[in-house]
């Protein structure tokens, strides 16, 4: 697909990506201009350089904002300040699940959940089969819900999806409501 092509159809996806994956470091709009800056201009392009792309300038963003705030100067701000602790919620036990699965595991519900993405467009950003991914959800889906039914046996037979998507930090998303192809 050309550049073109690519900003009409996934600036959505890429400032959603991009806000849930930096959040509070960069604005997800400027992120998401980097993004398809990073890009040629002649060449085709698929997901999963769009994909390479969002993850160079999510850790370009890290790192500029690291340079830029000491850690005496976040410390000031009150980022790293002992705050009393507050009840946990369900969100937490949900984050807490999905954080401790195995990296392939939670990109793919990620990917699939947060940014959006139809199976076929995960197979491609993965550069796999559609079938390998839905396989391979299935099998993420049972983790995960086998992980939050440790804190919560009462989930342990929801919608992975709905459980997923409640969670998603930030406001922007790929679709506005009823935007859905």
């Amino acid at each position: 697909m050309n550049l073109a092509a690519m900003v009409v159809a996934y600036r959505g996806l890429v400032v959603a990506a991009c806000e849930w994956r930096a959040v509070g470091v960069a604005d997800p709009e400027d992120m998401a201009e980097e993004v398809f800056g990073q890009l040629d201009v002649h060449a085709d392009h698929d997901l999963h350089d769009l994909y390479a792309s969002i993850e160079r300038v999510v850790l370009a963003s890290y790192q500029r904002y690291a340079e830029q705030f000491s850690v005496l100067e976040r410390l000031r701000e009150g980022a790293a300040i002992i705050r009393p602790r507050r009840t946990r919620t369900p969100a937490d036990d949900f984050l807490s699940a999905l954080s401790r699965l195995r990296n392939a595991d939670r990109e793919l519900i990620q990917l699939r959940f947060w940014d959006e993405l139809s199976d076929a467009e995960a197979a491609e950003v993965l550069r796999t089969t559609t079938e390998t991914v839905r396989s391979r959800l299935a099998r993420a889906g049972t983790r995960y819900l086998a992980r939050l039914a440790r804190t919560h046996p009462d989930l342990a037979l929801t919608d992975v999806a709905d459980t997923v998507r409640s969670i998603k930090p930030g406001v922007h998303r790929r679709f506005e409501t009823g935007d859905q192809p």
